[in-house]
This record gives structure tokens, sequence and C-alpha cells, in this order.
């Protein structure tokens, strides 16, 4: 700030111009700092359903809010489905301004846009990439005619998504069904994936994965038979990467909202039918929930880990009842420590130790190529990968808790079992396979 002389006492009329000038700038004689200004927050603006425009609306709205000629606009929603709809905004606000928002008649409610990441990381998993990517398979048990990390794939096992043959392995074929990953953002050009397409509503420039999480998530659920790394639960599923967390492997509720909403738009056309969410928060939001129950009611079933603290407190969105929430277990089907738990609100169990997956080709914070990580985050997409199978073979049918009825019912009892979640361990043999133990599908399920 630029400093000022002193006001000559001897001149009445120049001190009197003096303090008026100063009073203008907003400086309070004796103070050597100008009043610090208000700053601003970040807020989700839910508008009334009957704005037809919401875009535009936003627009009125946040240019009453811009001091300097910038836009405060982050993201416009604008989505219906089936008569249900969600229409906003997310911007940067001071209080005084979010008030005189909220006041408009237009706005049904206002809730501050706080942060959603990743799980907490696990202490003591690994990401140590295998020595191989490609080169002669199998070490230990059945030669796999396949992709050659296999044997280190315990999940894949536990599952029922690999069943011995008289040729080594077999592993299911791709659904045919899609799924679209909302997280850090995937590799598309990682040889072992193979991604349909990308949106990117994160802080980051590009969708691509600059963190790691997203391309092992994806990895789990997708991961290609063809002779090179990893297999995944449902290999060369059709992929949609929806990047929704920065690079930091956070992002704030507008970023997922906005990513939920591009998959509630999408989903008939592109065929997607279970979306993973392997992110948390431990703070509700009625935006965000709301953008569930409109993908929910296009379609979609919704998948998302349980949290990685170790506790029954309610993690979001895994809480919320639309959604297939995912517990962590063991090699040895024990719940894992980490995992968040409580039948109350946790569904179904997958494996979510020493999981081993794609990794970007680059480095990142969590390692390059492949590794394995430890988390609810790697259990959900053993779920979303089963039930895109369940769909495909025809057992699974109807919306999300139909689909969870059905992954129940196939699970396999372990510890746990009805108290640290609703249901056992997801086992995906019966959707790609004649296994013997396979209900089949019920009446209602054939006349849906």
């Amino acid at each position: 700030m630029r400093r000022l002389g002193k006001i000559p006492l001897r001149n009445g009329a120049l001190a009197c111009a003096a303090l008026s000038a100063l009073m203008a700038a907003g400086v309070v004689p004796g103070s050597a700092h100008a009043a610090e200004p208000v700053p601003a927050q970040r807020w989700i603006v839910q508008l009334k359903d009957t704005v037809t425009d919401p875009g535009r609306v936003a627009e009125e709205q946040a240019e009453g809010v811009s001091s300097d000629g910038g836009s405060r606009l982050r993201h416009v929603f604008d989505a219906t489905v089936d008569g249900a709809a969600l229409k906003g905004y997310a911007l940067e606000a001071t209080e005084d301004q979010i008030e005189a928002i909220r006041a408009d008649p237009q706005v049904a409610s206002v809730e501050p846009d706080r942060l959603v990441s990743v799980p907490e990381p696990v202490a003591g998993s690994s990401s140590q990439a295998p020595r191989r990517r490609a080169g002669e398979p199998g070490v230990g048990g059945a030669a796999y005619r396949g992709d050659p990390l296999l044997a280190g794939q315990w999940g894949l096992f536990r599952i029922g998504a690999v069943a011995g043959s008289d040729h080594g392995f077999r592993v299911p074929e791709a659904a045919r069904v899609g799924v679209a990953v909302l997280d850090t953002g995937v590799d598309a050009g990682h040889p072992d994936l193979r991604v349909a397409g990308s949106a990117n509503f994160s802080t980051s420039p590009g969708a691509d994965d600059l963190h790691g999480h997203g391309t092992h998530v994806a990895g789990i659920v997708q991961a290609l038979n063809n002779g090179i790394g990893v297999e995944g639960a449902a290999p060369g599923t059709r992929l949609w990467n929806v990047k929704v967390l920065g690079d930091n492997g956070s992002g704030l509720f507008s970023d997922l909202i906005a990513g939920l909403n591009w998959v509630a738009q999408n989903a008939k056309a592109k065929n997607i039918r279970v979306a993973n969410l392997s992110l948390g928060t431990p703070k509700d939001s009625p935006l965000v929930h709301q953008a569930l129950r409109l993908a929910t009611q296009a379609g979609v079933a919704v998948v998302a880990s349980a949290g990685n603290r170790g506790s029954t407190a309610p993690s979001y969105p895994a809480a919320y009842p639309e959604v297939i929430s995912v517990a962590a277990t063991t090699v040895f089907d024990q719940r894992a420590d980490f995992s968040s738990h409580g039948a109350s609100w946790v569904d179904i169990a997958a494996p979510g130790t020493d999981i081993l997956s794609t990794l970007p080709t680059r480095a990142t914070p969590l390692g390059e190529d492949y590794g394995f990580l430890s988390g609810t985050s790697m259990a959900a997409p053993f779920v979303t990968g089963s039930a895109a199978l369940c769909l495909t073979s025809g057992h699974c049918r109807g919306n999300a808790r139909d689909i969870l009825r059905t992954l129940g019912r196939d699970a396999l009892p372990v510890a746990g079992t009805g108290s640290d979640y609703r249901y056992g361990l997801v086992q995906v043999g019966c959707y790609w396979r004649n296994a013997p133990r396979c209900a089949p599908r019920s009446v209602e399920h054939d006349a849906a």
C-alpha cells in the first residue's frame, strides 16, 4: 500500500480533504491497514423445478456477485429423469451475497460446497509394481494362457471370477452393459485398459489420471484379457471415465453432482447401468443425495466404498439407501481392520487388501504401471464388475435395490455377515458360468 505523508495540522482544509480521502479508501485514521475484504466461499444453489433455463438464471445471479467482471460460476446442473429433476449451479460468493441469492423466489435451497475425496490411505499397503507386464504366464497353480499377473490377483479367485478348466484358468467375458468410474480419472493410454469415453468435471485441465487411484479402480472392473498384465472382474466391459476428483485425490460436492448429472443424462444413450464411486466424506449433502437419486432413476446402480475409518460412523455417499455400499475383506474372508462397517448401512463385502491392478503408465503418487493397493476403494469395483455381469446374465434386473437383493442372495456368508455388513462376500460365478450352487433366475426377474 502507498505510504501517506503527514497531514499538515496548520492547514485545516487540507487535513479535512486528506481525511475524506482516507475514509473513501476504507482506511481508519491511526490504522496502518485497509479493511480486509470479506472472503468468498463455495456454495451450491438448487433452483426450483419450475425454472426452465437454469443456465440463464445462474448467469444472472452470479453476475451480481462478480465485482471484477470475472465469472464466479463453477457448474450448472440441468438434468431431468422421469419427472425428477436437479436444477442449479455452483459458485463462489460471500455470506451476504449468498443470502441475497437465497432470497430469490427461484431458489429452492443453498448449501456449502464441501470436499469429497478418495478414502484415507491404508497404512501398510504396497504399491510396488510387479516385475513383469507380459511374458510367460502363471507362477504357481495351473498355467494360465492369458494375462501373466493373474496369479497375484487373489480377489478374483475369492469372488469366483476365475474358474479352473482343462486348459488352465477361465475368466468372464465382457459385460454387455456400460460402467462409469467417477474418480481421479483413468489412464486411457494404458495397454491393459480400454476407455470408451471421458468427461472431466474436476478442477484439473484434463480427464487423465495423474493421481493413480482411478486407474487402479478401473483395472479391477475392466482390465483386458489380452495377454498383458492383470485381469478385471469383467474384462473388457465398456468403461466411461468420469473425472470428479482432482489430481490430489479430492474434489467438491458440486464436481460429484456434475458427474452424476452427466451419468444420468447419458445412461440410456451409452447403456451405462453401473457407476463406481470409490470416494467419500463424513458430511451428508441433500444435493448429492438428490443427484444420486436421479442417477438411480435413470437405471444406474451406484456402488460406493464404505470408507477406511475402521468404525461404524457412516460415510457418504455409501450410506444413502439408494447406493450399494461395500466393505473390504482380507484373503482370510475376515473384515479388514481399516474397513468401515455396520449392517445398518453397509450392504455387502468384497476383497480389499493388497489388491493388484493397473496404475498409470507415468509416475504417480500411488505408483506406476501396476501395483498393490488396499482399501474399500478396491472392494467397491469388484462389486461393480459383479453387478455388470449379473445384469448381462439376466440374473439381475430392476433398480439398485433389486440388484443388491440378487447379489446378496448369491453372496458367500463370511465372518461379519449380518453385523458388519448385511450380506456376505460377493460371488460372481453365477453370472458368467453354470455354477452348481447358483439359484435360478426368479419368475419375477424373468417377467420383468
